[in-house]
Formats: structure tokens, sequence, C-alpha cells
């Protein structure tokens, strides 16, 4: 049960991602006005904004204007759903699953920024950093309970791991190339994902990261989509290696041990 309440509240979040997304580069509150269509500006009806099945009924089309809506909405809404259904999946009844679906609704609202604006926002960074303290304070004082955080010790390590690799790349990028090989932003949230996962748990997720990007480069490159020495958001790489650090890094390092 606790899965398909995962689910459903992820279907939620993820609608509020795209609120996010669309709202924090343009520095507009994410509570006031209420959403709207951004086509004819009409105020949305609570049946508007049931996550993927108001996109269905709607035929992906704004109830009062008939302009389209992107089928991006309802991607990211089941995304995030399905992404906290894992989730609940892998930390079970375990009390963990709270700070972190925290980080995944973070990592998601990241990425689709990145994505966009080639731009990952400090507030996002800082809610992810702080629900990572919290935790790894809940596993300290609350130990009866199940948090299964990270030690503090492992969490600060892994914090450096992450960040340390991409920041010592981005600063020889500089003095060989003349120009960054990372972006501070991707520094920073190497940085924060690593409070989660500990320094072996985040060495991997750069592994992944570094592949995925590699692969997903090499594939543009070949499409002719993408120019060599020009820049791709590497947000959405760290993102995903951390939670498939996260989810299938300890079987990893078993098989590695």
């Amino acid at each position: 049960m606790t899965k398909i309440y995962a689910l459903i509240l992820g279907l939620c979040f993820g609608s509020f991602a795209n609120v996010a997304a669309y709202r924090i580069p343009r520095n507009e509150s994410l509570l006031s006005p209420p959403s709207r269509c951004p086509n004819c500006g009409r105020r949305l009806a609570i049946t508007d904004l049931i996550p993927v099945l108001s996109w269905l009924l709607l035929r992906g089309k704004c109830r009062y204007c008939g302009s389209k809506i992107a089928p991006r909405y309802p991607i990211t809404e089941l995304m995030c759903g399905l992404l906290f259904f894992g989730m609940a999946t892998y930390t079970g009844a375990d009390l963990s699953v709270i700070p972190l679906c925290v980080l995944t609704f973070v990592l998601l609202c990241i990425s689709l920024i990145d994505i966009k604006t080639q731009e990952i926002p400090n507030p996002l960074l800082i809610v992810g950093a702080v629900t990572g303290l919290l935790w790894i304070a809940a596993e300290a004082i609350f130990a009866r309970y199940n948090f299964s955080a990270p030690h503090w010790k492992d969490a600060l390590l892994g914090a450096v791991a992450g960040a340390a690799p991409l920041f010592l790349i981005d600063r020889i990028a500089i003095i060989i190339l003349g120009k960054e090989g990372f972006g501070f932003g991707d520094v920073k949230l190497a940085l924060m994902t690593g409070l989660f996962l500990g320094w072996q748990l985040a060495l991997a997720s750069l592994l992944f990261a570094v592949i995925a990007g590699g692969a997903f480069g090499a594939v543009l490159m070949a499409a002719k989509k993408l120019e060599r020495g020009s820049y791709m958001p590497f947000g959405p790489f760290i993102a995903s290696g951390s939670l498939a650090s996260l989810w299938f890094g300890p079987a990893l390092l078993r098989m590695l041990s």
C-alpha cells in the first residue's frame, strides 16, 4: 500500500515539478498566482489539473482556448510517480522514503530546468542539502527509528567525493582549454547528492553519469544534433546517476569487492 500512496503522491509532485520548472527560472512565486493556461491566461480548474488524466481527457489541449498542451507535462507527472513508486519499493516501510522522495523531486526539477536553461538553481540545491542534513541528523538522534541514512562522516566524505572530481576537471579544463569542463552548478549538485550517497556510492554515481552522458552525447553527435566541443547540460546525468547508484550501486560494490 505504501508504494501505491507513493505513486499517487509522485504524480501530484510531478505536476508541481512542472510548475517549479516553469516559474523558478523566471523568479516567480510557486504558489501565486494559481495555475493558468500560458496561451489564453485562463485560470485552470481543479479538473484541469489531475495529473496525467486531465491531459488524456482533454486530448492534450486547453479546455478554454484549444491550444496544445505539450506532452512533456504528463510525461513529467508520470515519471515522478514512477520514481516515487521505485523509491518506495527500494526503501520498503523505512522512514527514509520521505527524504529520498524529496531528493527525487529536487533532482527532477533540477533536470528539467538545466535542460531548458543550462542553469541549476541554488534554492533547489539548498532544499536538497537541508533535507540530506536533516536525514543524517534524524538517523543519529532517533536511532531506534529506521531512517537508513549514511553515517555523518560517510555523508561528508560523499559530498567531497561527489564534488571534488568535477571541480578538479573543471579547473584543469579552464587552465588547458580556456573554458569550463563542468559548470559550477554541476559541482554543487554532485556535492548535494553526495550527502545522500556516502563516498562509495557518490563515486559510483559519477561513473554512471559519465557513462550515460558520454553515450548520449555520442548519439547526438552521430545524429549531427550536437557539435564537438559544444555544451551539453550534465545535471540530468548527475541526477540519474545518483538514483542509479542509490538503487544499483550497492550490488555493484558487492560484485567488485
